[in-house]
């Protein structure tokens, strides 16, 4: 399960090459919201994996704001699809599924509980 969290910049490690049947596909990642089904999509180009073994795991830095700045945080399901486009949204015309998974999408701040500073009681015991 990939972890984001908006504001910040996420390094996502995935196994993309051993389903691959193009020698250099480009990548259309498509997020679905399980919660409203809003999808996001976008292509990383092959040129941007930042891995230095390509035939064993594929590495991609993300700038979360830049995808997902205006979606509700929550849960989503993706898929990743490799193509030969830099630029093709339509997963009907990708080749083929390379992965599929889930994310879980965290706001910048987490919420926090407000803590009170402890005071001293003070009894008064009557004697009877």
């Amino acid at each position: 399960m990939l972890h984001f969290t908006k504001g910040e910049t996420e390094t996502v490690i995935l196994t993309l090459k051993e389903k691959a049947t193009l020698s250099a596909p480009n990548y259309l990642f498509i997020f679905t919201s399980k919660v409203t089904n809003l999808e996001v999509k976008f292509v990383l180009l092959n040129n941007t994996d930042l891995s230095g073994y390509k035939d064993r795991f594929n590495k991609f830095s993300l700038v979360i704001n830049t995808y997902f700045a205006n979606v509700l945080p929550g849960e989503y399901g993706y898929t990743i699809y490799e193509q030969t486009s830099s630029s093709n949204l339509d997963p009907s015309l990708a080749t083929g599924i390379l992965e599929t998974g889930q994310m879980a999408l965290n706001n910048s701040t987490d919420f926090e509980f407000t803590t009170y500073n402890a005071t001293t009681n003070t009894y008064k015991v009557r004697d009877i």
